[in-house]
């Protein structure tokens, strides 16, 4: 069925914190995103935590997998389908963490929805400029991913040129 043993999902799946599907319906769920492509995951995961994310990257490290990192799956050229775990964090990333009003920045986590943040922020007179035609569903994990800006990009700019760092996992 899959080119992973169905055991070894069912152990990764005990061992997480957050959830990990790898049935069918969910799996055809998460096949496509905005655009034209279509590709059926291996499974999908909703890590809870960053141990979550570090068990799924050393599991697609053992198993010679990819993981598939995804928010809200609006975007149009295919990015977050593949045959790999798909990763949202979408459920449980999605704390604004802190905000540094004298210095003009605020650190979250990937699953922030761009339009709240900006709610956010109104207090703060602060605005995340990159503005997407998705903007009320666009998390800004993906909008780092896809470096999106929108129509309004020459007054706005894209995302790249508003992030100061990520803080990110890697296999090793």
């Amino acid at each position: 069925m899959f080119r992973i043993a169905l055991n070894h999902l069912e152990d990764l799946q005990q061992n997480l914190a957050g959830e990990l599907f790898f049935d069918d319906t969910i799996r055809r769920l998460y096949a496509t995103d905005a655009s034209v492509y279509r590709q059926l995951p291996l499974a999908v995961a909703y890590p809870r935590n960053t141990d979550d994310l570090k068990k799924l990257l050393s599991f697609a490290k053992t198993h010679q997998t990819s993981l598939i990192p995804r928010t809200a799956g609006t975007s149009l050229a295919g990015q977050v389908v593949g045959t790999g775990i798909v990763v949202d964090v979408s459920k449980y990333f999605t704390s604004i963490l802190e905000v540094n009003e004298k210095e003009h920045w605020v650190r979250l986590q990937p699953g922030v929805i761009r339009n709240d943040l900006n709610a956010f922020l109104k207090s703060y007179n602060l605005f995340f400029g990159p503005e997407t035609a998705t903007q009320t569903r666009a998390m800004v994990g993906g909008m780092v991913g896809n470096n999106s800006c929108g129509s309004n990009s020459i007054v706005y700019g894209s995302t790249r040129e508003h992030v100061l760092e990520v803080k990110g996992l890697l296999a090793n």
